[in-house]
């Protein structure tokens, strides 16, 4: 009968007034610590995500990869206007010598209808191949790859303060206590 006991299935063991109930401060300030280091995270994951789009030489294999795809996705882009342009162009061309001559341009007709057709192969290759970057680019590349969460992590070992590998990356309660402190908060900050 869980409703006249606060939802609990039976009375209390010991009746304990709240007045007399220690919260667990370090389990508070552990996970409002883990929470605001989880946003500045993913905060530093973002600009990486943004300087991926002018830098390409760093370390990070991976990062190099996203940086190198971006390159190639804007230069595909390039190759397809040009591309496109060209077959458009070598179409009205074919479209003209037909008007002008008739049935006299045949052979150069057949030649620039040959080229449009390679052209537009071309075409649908780059377009192909822009879909393929653009699907590989969305899934980004894994938050500690980036030179800001890098350097986010070195200011963690710089301090002393390192994440649990159990329980997904938890920090325990005297590193939250040291990164806490005025000047630890600093380092973070303008690491």
């Amino acid at each position: 009968m869980p409703q006249f006991y606060s939802n609990c299935i039976s009375e209390p063991i010991w009746d304990i007034p709240l007045d007399q109930v220690c919260l667990p401060g370090l389990h508070i300030t552990q996970g409002m610590f883990t929470k605001l280091f989880d946003l500045l995270e993913a905060s530093c994951h973002e600009w990486d995500l943004k300087l991926a789009y002018h830098y390409q030489r760093v370390s990070s294999s991976t990062f190099t990869t996203y940086s190198a795809q971006l390159q190639r996705l804007q230069a595909a882009k390039s190759e397809l206007e040009v591309a496109k342009h060209s077959k458009e162009t070598t179409e009205q061309l074919a479209t003209y010598m037909v008007l002008l001559y008739g049935e006299q341009s045949n052979v150069v007709t057949q030649y620039l209808l040959q080229q449009a057709e390679e052209q537009r192969e071309s075409v649908d290759k780059l377009e192909d191949e822009i879909a393929h970057i653009t699907d590989e680019l969305s899934k980004g590349f894994a938050t500690h790859e980036g030179p800001f969460v890098k350097e986010l992590d070195s200011t963690l070992q710089m301090l002393g303060v390192t994440r649990q590998q159990y329980f997904g990356g938890v920090f325990v309660g005297n590193h939250v206590h040291k990164s806490l402190q005025i000047s630890s908060i600093e380092a973070l900050l303008w690491c």
